[in-house]
């Protein structure tokens, strides 16, 4: 019995021991468990760091994105107004002859042009609707000869119109709306010496002006215009002088009106507002006359004047201009009367 007992501690003592390797090895795992788990809390802590960091620097790009989006932007005007610095000066402003736009054309180009002087009362009709000579105001310029009015009936008319004939292009607005929309160019181009526009809702989509001109001179009246990119009317040149009467020149993302490179215009009745910049702006030797226009709700100041530029303006409406009625640097110069500021 003794002998047996001794067995039995002798295998009691083995088991105990075995159980006390047992424990120690589960004590070394569990050891080994909390370090992993240890290390595993610090790996996720630096993964949350990581990721912060990389939420940060995306923050970072997006306003780096956002600033250069801002400075190309201002690029892009800049590079509108910058061409080439006039060395000479400029003539003096010379005042525009209130005469009959028709009259003005057709005396113009009277002599100049044969088939003007035996045309000169021709005239199309452009319907979309087949009512007309032809379906498209390009269609009916194509076919012009120096002198012709255009009538263009109510509808939308998605095309870029290069004016190259000394032609009227006259909205049925009594009839309802003309529309004029370009996506891939100018609205409405000048290349030639004079011509009119009369009665068009004038839209450009895309990145271009509403209305370019760089030659001659362009008489727009009683229209509605406006640009989803750049300036809405841009004149430009030496050779361009226009005259803009009873028009609502709105919604730019830079200027209502922008004058440049001793370019002239003369701006009278029209109301410019909530455009991105200026109402008008006028620069690198630029000339304005402005008469009874309403210009309010522009991001910058009504009128801006600068590079040896000069600007006559009377009895004008020029309030709630966000930077305020006037900007004048770098040589401008502004004289007026009658204004409310």
């Amino acid at each position: 019995q003794i002998e047996r007992a001794n067995q039995n501690q002798n295998q009691l003592q083995s088991q105990i021991s075995d159980l006390e390797n047992q424990l120690e090895n589960g004590r070394q795992t569990r050891s080994q468990l909390e370090s992993q788990l240890e290390t595993a809390n610090r790996e996720r802590s630096h993964i949350y760091a990581q990721l912060s960091e990389m939420q940060s620097q995306i923050e970072k790009a997006n306003q780096s994105q956002a600033q250069l989006q801002s400075q190309i932007s201002e690029l892009e005007h800049h590079l509108e107004t910058v061409y080439q610095e006039r060395l000479q000066p400029t003539p003096e402003i010379t005042a525009t002859a209130e005469e009959s736009p028709k009259a003005e054309l057709l005396d113009k180009n009277a002599e100049s042009t044969p088939e003007a002087a035996i045309l000169k009362n021709q005239e199309f009709v452009v319907s979309q609707q087949g009512e007309g000579d032809y379906t498209t105001i390009s269609e009916a310029l194509k076919n012009a000869v120096s002198g012709t009015r255009i009538y263009v009936h109510p509808g939308v008319y998605k095309e870029s119109i290069i004016i190259d004939k000394s032609v009227e292009i006259i909205g049925n607005i009594e009839a309802g709306s003309v529309t004029v929309e370009s996506s891939d160019s100018n609205c409405i181009q000048m290349a030639t010496d004079s011509a009119l526009v009369r009665g068009l809702t004038i839209k450009t989509t895309g990145k271009y002006y509403a209305v370019d001109i760089r030659q001659g001179e362009l008489i727009v009246e009683d229209s509605d215009i406006t640009s989803a990119n750049y300036s809405v009317v841009v004149i430009c040149g030496s050779n361009a002088n226009s005259v803009i009467r009873r028009c609502q020149i709105h919604d730019g993302i830079w200027n209502g009106i922008f004058i440049s490179d001793n370019g002239k215009a003369t701006v009278e009745d029209c109301n410019i507002y909530n455009n991105g910049t200026l109402g008008i702006g006028v620069g690198l030797g630029g000339k304005l006359i402005a008469r009874r226009c309403r210009i309010n709700g522009n991001e910058g100041e009504a009128i801006a004047v600068y590079r040896d530029s000069i600007a006559t303006v009377d009895d004008c409406d020029l309030t709630g201009n966000t930077g305020g009625a006037w900007r004048i640097a770098d040589n401008g110069y502004i004289r007026g009367k009658g204004n409310q500021e």
